[in-house]
């Protein structure tokens, strides 16, 4: 038994570990070539405003007097700039966020090793591209950006972690302390001729990190009078800044400013889900080389948002999230972050078609360079015979898409040039896509065939020690060596493939893990004929029964994790079970109390999954009950005569009544 447990232990836990294998592994790549657009950017400089956990509807929608919940912004998409909603993915999370406004590619899935905290694997970022970058804000965001700049930059200014207090009454204290250091910064930069020279450079990123919004979100919910009075304190600061700073430049023309948000927040104040109040972010952009407000008669969206905005008349220009990336790139004219995945949105840009044309086949070719390099990695490690290019991006397909974009701007022909770029990018993120999951699934058939054979294992074991179901079977030492090697020899076949295509060690564990799994499944073979035979001896009808009773949990399980309320169904299954069995006569109260607990249960996945808000008290009560009924199980059990009263069951149900005592006292 202690081997079997050992054995179990192991597989598990190379089952689990799988799964980061197959389904979250990073799919950056490396050592492709930096691209830039060849023509002179519109902008020397970009400000870029991001205000943590700000929600598209709380920043756009009017206040019930129909006043602008920010005067400012208002006036800015109104008057002088483009807008839009930026849609952002999964996990709505700030790191992730940041990354994909930054960096131009959706969350690297492997940080969720790392809790999302960390990079797992070193990128490229619009700051790392720039001349220089000054940032101010959080502790938690602005390090990530610079420790992954090659050379000295990028540069930060947090305040303190201490500061970050959920529970804080005025959390706007954070957004304040970002605008204060800004203005400073600028000030004393009068008075250094280093600094001075350097903010007058080409190629220069200002980043303000705004945390308070989300915060207050956090502590007091998006519907609150702080997280509204967060929004106003934003929208004044930004518009000082932007004065500030054209001033600073000599209102030159030359600066670009974004402001955006790096994800949503739910009305209960929480985020990190797809809920569109968690996913719809708002997009501001106004400035040098930006499209100002596009006045339009009509427009069609599925939501109904620009109609309570009571914004119909003005273009909205909705982007993903990894968009902004080439974006800022764009204007500033920094070569595309190398693992960014966005497509340039050219309607905010307001320059010659040719920049425009340019602009898109520079983000094309930078696109399909991380798609040639994923190319030639699985190239590598995958036998020629055995290897099924993507089709669409062939050699020859590559070559053409190129001249033919190329021949187009040559002659002028921008909007044919700009439509062949935009196919060229949405196949090379089709092919990205398809070599980072190449081995998905011979690694998922692999496993599958290690966890079915593991199960069928375990069943097998459990039915020949635990059941009368089988007889004492003599085993053939004869067959059982023959058995061993034919295992051996197939166990040798596959380390050999394996070996010719240099694949990682892990590869190894994952196809190798069935080989002695059903070994031991095909030793039990008597057994299962055993059993197979004792099955079939009974009566058909309660046999089929049987099966179907098990299917029917089983899918139950399945359903519940996309529709929760199914769990309630298997509950009232249970509930009911005595009535149809024996217990009801032998012990009516133990199966009424059984009934009433289960439909009570049953109440609880009908129940919504997120609270608005903590009922400390009714956790507390419920942890308190648990530990009352299992006292009172306890006594029972210990005046009783029961045959368990000595075994060591007994110190199990008291080590469980412990911890859920101590759990309340925590």
């Amino acid at each position: 038994i202690p081997v079997f447990i050992l054995a179990g232990l192991l597989v598990h836990c190379v089952f689990l570990v799988s799964i980061f294998e197959i389904y979250f592994s990073s799919p950056l790549v490396h050592g492709m070539t930096p691209q830039q657009t060849p023509l002179p950017p519109p902008a020397k400089r970009l400000v870029l405003f991001v205000a943590d956990g700000l929600r598209a509807d709380s920043l756009y929608e009017l206040n019930s007097n129909n006043t602008p919940q920010a005067p400012y912004l208002r006036s800015i998409l109104e008057n002088n700039g483009s807008w839009g909603i930026s849609h952002t993915r999964v996990p709505t999370e700030s790191r992730p966020g940041h990354v994909a406004l930054i960096a131009g590619f959706y969350e690297d899935v492997s940080a969720v090793a790392k809790g999302w905290k960390e990079n797992p694997v070193e990128f490229d970022s619009v700051f790392n591209e720039s001349k220089y970058t000054w940032s101010w804000g959080s502790p938690d965001i602005l390090p990530m950006f610079a420790k992954g700049a090659t050379g000295d930059h990028v540069y930060t200014f947090c305040y303190t972690a201490e500061s970050e207090d959920f529970g804080a009454q005025d959390a706007a204290k954070l957004d304040t302390w970002v605008f204060d250091h800004v203005k400073s910064f600028f000030n004393s930069s009068r008075s250094n001729q280093t600094l001075f020279s350097a903010l007058h450079e080409d190629k220069v990123v200002l980043f303000l990190h705004l945390l308070g919004i989300d915060t207050n979100g956090h502590a007091h919910r998006p519907n609150s009078r702080e997280y509204k009075e967060n929004i106003k304190t934003v929208d004044e600061g930004i518009k000082e800044i932007a004065s500030m700073i054209e001033n600073f430049y000599g209102n030159d023309g030359k600066t670009a400013f974004i402001l955006t948000s790096d994800h949503g927040m739910t009305d209960w104040g929480s985020h990190g889900a797809g809920h569109p109040s968690e996913t719809l972010t708002p997009l501001i952009v106004w400035g040098a080389g930006v499209n100002y407000p596009q006045k339009v008669t009509s427009q069609f969206f599925e939501d109904n948002f620009l109609k309570e905005w009571k914004l119909e008349g003005l273009k909205r220009l909705d982007v993903n999230q990894a968009d902004i990336a080439p974006l800022m790139a764009s204007l500033i004219g920094v070569p595309f972050p190398l693992n960014s995945v966005g497509t340039l949105p050219l309607e905010y840009l307001n320059n010659s078609a040719h920049f425009k044309a340019e602009s898109i086949f520079t983000n094309a070719i930078q696109i399909l360079e991380q798609f040639k390099v994923k190319m030639s990695q699985k190239k590598k490690t995958t036998l020629s015979f055995l290897f099924t290019p993507f089709k669409p991006l062939s050699d020859s397909e590559q070559i053409n898409f190129l001249k033919k974009a190329r021949l187009y701007i040559q002659q002028q022909k921008y909007d044919e040039a700009v439509s062949l770029c935009k196919t060229l990018i949405n196949l090379a993120l089709e092919g990205l896509s398809y070599y980072h999951t190449y081995d998905r699934l011979f690694l998922g058939l692999s496993i599958a065939v290690g966890f079915v054979g593991w199960t069928t294992y375990v069943i097998l074991v459990i039915v020949k020690t635990h059941t009368n179901l089988t007889k004492t079977i003599q085993t053939n030492n004869k067959e059982t060596t023959v058995l061993f090697y034919s295992f051996a020899f197939v166990g040798t076949i596959i380390a050999f493939f394996l070996l010719i295509q240099t694949c990682p060690w892990t590869y190894y564990v994952y196809c190798l893990l069935p080989v002695p799994v059903w070994y031991a499944v095909v030793r039990e073979l008597p057994v299962t004929q055993d059993l197979a035979m004792n099955l079939l001896s009974r009566h058909i009808g309660q046999s089929i029964g049987f099966l179907l009773v098990c299917t029917l949990g089983i899918e139950i399980l399945v359903f519940s994790f996309f529709y929760r309320s199914t769990l309630t169904v298997g509950l009232l299954v249970f509930a009911g079970w005595p009535a149809i069995t024996q217990l009801w006569v032998q012990a009516k109260t133990t199966a009424l109390i059984w009934t009433l607990l289960c439909v009570l249960l049953a109440i609880f996945p009908l129940m919504p999954v997120v609270g608005r808000e903590p009922n400390i008290s009714l956790v507390v009560a419920t942890g308190l009950l648990t530990v009352l009924i299992s006292c009172f199980s306890l006594a029972s059990l210990c005046k009783s005569k029961n045959k368990y009263r000595n075994n060591e069951d007994l110190k199990i149900h008291f080590y469980q009544v412990g911890c859920y005592f101590s759990v309340i006292l925590n």
